[in-house]
């Protein structure tokens, strides 16, 4: 017998579920109701209206942020989509309705292109910085929130569409993101000077921004596409036609900037903004300006109108000859006038035509330039062993003899002048000049390598390209041809023809100094020891074994200086020890450490840091008072000082980088005694292997070794080896570790 109350309550729960069951089931109901009226007010992107969620991107840029228009507008309840009465409104919101003209007509809805021709006047009338630029756009392809488009890689705030690569659509463009469309289909978008790797009868293969993309579109004739620099042009959002750019010149590419692109045999010419340059031997890839070898690479252009399109690169650079940018005498490239001679008979080339000149007369870049439009001309000895001289107008030579021929150049600022040579002619005026001839054979070929290896990397580097050079004659490279040539120093460099060096498979760059402190650096006083490339840079002893102490201390480096090892491979040089004296109080000085440090802030930023009285790093030194102290903070396992503090009233300087360190001390010497007791005038401490202490009223007493930077081969320590017996191989490998000694290729 079943209990009533068990019963009773076994209605209930009955009842209660029947309940929860109509319930759940008139919630669907509704559910599926709200969720199909929502789906009739939820739009898309379309040409045919504009939403009200894209306006407070595109309005950012004037009078509210974003985030206040976005207020503004939900404050109106326009709905979702534009009309004119959002016009006029945001009209009225700007102060434009009085510049723009704009009429409310029937539309209850704007087109996009309806909104594009009010949004172009707002813009026009509003955006005085050009903040925002409109642009039709080929998209490649989506990557989260990047778009890869024809002219460059967007970032875009347009989270809820889906692009389509390779079709094309109108954009707004600020900071360098998509902030909104102007029109889903762009009507004339194109992708220019692109490299089709592959073409069939319905699709071809191209290369663009480094990318390799395939695209569908009828191609009548895929023989004359592929392998061709093309156009591609869109009509209507949609791939409609590939256009062939067959034109071509070949040449030695002499120099470039922003706007032109000078060819050995043409002159300068107009370049595109963005110049591609393809490789096309090999497997086709897209390469860098900066991977032509100027001077040493045949060269093909595409040329279209009057503007060179796209570079190909169809076979390897030949490096064989180095350009010299040689330098006015007080250190820029340019000069007033320029006046050539020669010892033997020798050629001006220009467009015009050639000119024969006679040995020993005079030639002026003014006369040269004064009657043609050309900017660069060269001049050239009919005899190869003939040399041109920088001379006066009365002829009197200024330098030594240069081989190979010399470009003028023609400049706003001034007359500059170019060298071009071989590659073993250059060294054979580089050795003796950073070198003396009396040196030991084996020395003389240990830096005929090092120079060479030097001069390779220079080459592919093309500092100077804008001036149509690879490098130049001062001790920023190499110093060449300051002393005349000698038999002795070019038969080491003849002796060791084509020989570099190399480390992990490629060449090193092989630095050198003139004397150490008994000890060789690794590359920190640089910031070059974290880097692997440089990993044969090293710290050690420069005496028969090598060893690497620990001398970061001040106490280490201090004892290192004065025990003075004998068996040091230099330790009879004046320079591997030397003292001096330094006074920093007088306001000529401090004014000079201020005026160094402002001009090395502009070279190597990173070392020259300002921090005012509470340590905040600020960007410039303002009111910081007179300097107190000077003391070296940081220093290498090496030894050499890596950080110089100074201190002043309201601040303090850390100055990194051991040419910048040598500057600063260097600023108040008042005395240099080297180890021979003779004694020297400089504005530059010999080295940063240097200790200073405190003496009395701000001066200093400075205790240092060795001449130079410190890091690679010591040039004295090289001789000295060499005098010992030891080739011009194991002097390399003593100085460099885990190197290769090859020809170069």
């Amino acid at each position: 017998m079943v209990n009533k109350g068990v019963k009773g309550m076994t209605r209930t729960m009955n009842n209660i579920m029947k309940l929860l069951i109509i319930v759940v089931c008139f919630a669907g109901v509704v559910f599926f109701v709200w969720n199909d009226t929502k789906q009739t007010v939820e739009y898309g992107y379309s040409d045919d209206y504009v939403q009200i969620k894209e306006l407070p991107d595109l309005l950012d840029f004037c009078y509210y942020s974003k985030k206040e228009w976005e207020d503004l507008l939900t404050e109106q309840d326009f709905g979702e989509v534009v009309t004119a009465d959002t016009v006029l409104w945001i009209l009225e919101q700007t102060g434009s309705s009085g510049y723009i003209d704009y009429e409310k007509g029937n539309e209850a809805v704007l087109t996009r292109k309806q909104w594009r021709e009010v949004y172009s006047q707002l813009l026009d009338l509003l955006d005085e910085n050009d903040q925002i630029t409109v642009t039709d756009e080929v998209i490649l392809k989506q990557e989260k929130d990047t778009l890869t488009c024809a002219s460059g890689t967007y970032t875009y705030k347009l989270s809820d569409i889906k692009f389509t690569p390779m079709t094309a659509m109108g954009f707004y463009i600020k900071d360098n993101s998509v902030i909104g469309i102007a029109g889903m289909q762009s009507e004339t978008a194109s992708l220019c000077n692109v490299y089709v790797e592959k073409a069939e009868a319905d699709q071809i293969t191209f290369l663009s921004n480094r990318n390799t993309y395939t695209l569908d579109i009828v191609v009548e004739q895929p023989a004359e596409v592929e392998n061709h620099i093309c156009d591609l042009l869109w009509q209507n959002g949609v791939i409609a036609k590939v256009q062939v750019k067959g034109d071509t010149i070949q040449g030695n590419l002499i120099s470039l900037n922003e706007h032109t692109i000078e060819i050995e045999g043409y002159g300068e010419i107009a370049r595109a903004e963005n110049l591609p340059v393809y490789k096309t031997y090999g497997s086709i890839e897209q390469k860098d300006l900066s991977d032509i070898v100027i001077a040493n690479m045949k060269v093909e252009y595409v040329v279209a109108g009057e503007s060179v399109e796209a570079v190909l690169l169809r076979e390897p650079a030949q490096l064989s000859k180095i350009r010299v940018l040689l330098l006015a005498d007080d250190g820029t490239p340019y000069r007033e006038n320029i006046y050539i001679s020669a010892d033997s008979a020798y050629q001006i080339l220009q467009k015009e035509g050639t000119a024969d000149i006679p040995p020993e007369t005079v030639s002026a870049a003014g006369d040269l330039f004064a009657n043609i439009e050309e900017n660069s001309l060269q001049l050239k000895p009919t005899d190869e062993s003939g040399e041109l001289y920088i001379c006066d107008a009365a002829g009197t030579r200024l330098s030594y003899g240069y081989k190979g021929s010399i470009e003028l150049r023609r400049y706003p600022e001034g007359y500059v002048i170019v060298n071009e040579l071989p590659i073993e002619e250059y060294l054979c005026a580089v050795v003796p000049s950073e070198m003396p001839a009396a040196y030991e054979v084996e020395a003389l070929k240990a830096q005929a390598v090092c120079a060479r290896s030097y001069a390779y990397i220079q080459l592919e580097r093309g500092d100077y390209a804008a001036f149509g050079a690879h490098v130049e004659d001062s001790t920023n490279y190499q110093v060449y041809n300051k002393k005349e040539r000698d038999e002795k120093t070019s038969a080491a460099v003849l002796d060791t023809a084509g020989k570099v060096i190399h480390y992990q498979g490629k060449i090193a760059e092989a630095y050198y100094f003139s004397t150490s402190s008994g000890i060789t650096g690794n590359g920190e006083a640089w910031n070059l020891a974290a880097d692997s490339q440089y990993g044969y840079l090293r710290n050690t002893l420069v005496k028969e074994g090598g060893g690497e102490p620990d001398l970061s201390t001040e106490e280490a480096f201090s004892q290192f200086l004065a025990d003075s090892d004998g068996t040091a491979y230099e330790a009879a040089m004046p320079y591997y020890r030397w003292r001096a004296s330094a006074d920093y109080t007088s306001k000529q000085t401090q004014k000079k450490i201020k005026s160094i440090l402002r001009t090395r802030k502009m070279r190597t930023p990173e070392d020259i840091i300002y921090m005012d009285s509470s340590s905040q790093v600020i960007p410039k030194m303002k009111k910081f008072g007179n300097l107190t102290q000077l003391a070296i903070t940081k220093r290498s396992t090496g030894g050499v000082a890596l950080q110089l503090a100074l201190t002043y009233e309201h601040g303090t300087v850390l100055i990194g980088n051991e040419y910048n360190i040598r500057a600063v001390l260097g600023a108040g010497l008042t005395s240099l005694t080297l180890a021979d007791g003779t004694n020297r005038e400089s504005t530059l401490l010999p080295s940063a292997y240097a200790t200073i202490v405190p003496v009395e009223n701000g001066t200093y007493a400075i205790t240092g070794g060795g001449y130079g930077h410190g890091i690679g081969m010591s040039q004295n320590g090289a001789d000295a080896m060499a005098a010992m017996g030891k080739s011009w191989e194991e002097i390399l490998n003593f100085f460099f570790k885990d190197i290769e000694i090859t020809n170069v290729t």
